[in-house]
């Protein structure tokens, strides 16, 4: 069910499918800080989109989603307010393009979510499905050296 902003109006959810599916990650975009990642679980469900493909992209640690045939895991973001929502925006900046999918939840249940779809140069993409589990071994560590200390403002 989609939250209030603190304007009153809904603040639609967020499929997230990549760097963001890492709860430190998400809780430094989400709150400003990776150590609150306890707090971000809350705001998240395990889900799963159809007509999508995930890609690597080369020379690059974040994943791109294209339309495709296929479905993609990640997780239903629920942003508190139109801030947090914001701040996705922000973190995904210009490459990609909102759209709305519906999320497969495991109880059955659908939930219409904002995507982010790679609209950045199609030569980057590469042939083979990001790995988040490769993420969190090789790369999540880094990413939190780089962002510590930074913030993102919305």
């Amino acid at each position: 069910m989609p939250r209030k902003s603190t304007s009153s109006s809904p603040v639609q959810p967020v499929f997230v499918y990549g760097t963001l599916m890492a709860a430190p990650v998400l809780a430094w975009v989400l709150k400003g800080d990776a150590d609150r990642a306890p707090e971000v679980l809350k705001q998240r469900k395990a889900g799963r989109i159809h007509g999508f493909k995930r890609f690597s992209l080369h020379d690059c640690d974040f994943p791109a989603l294209r339309r495709g045939d296929g479905d993609v895991n990640g997780f239903l973001v629920y942003p508190k307010d139109a801030s947090e929502s914001a701040r996705l925006d922000m973190f995904e900046g210009p490459a990609y393009e909102r759209t709305v999918v519906t999320v497969h939840l495991a109880d059955n249940s659908t939930v219409g979510a904002i995507v982010y779809l790679w609209k950045g140069d199609e030569k980057l993409l590469s042939d083979t499905d990001w790995d988040f589990e490769q993420f969190l071994v090789e790369k999540l560590a880094d990413w939190l050296e780089v962002y510590q200390g930074m913030s993102l403002t919305a």
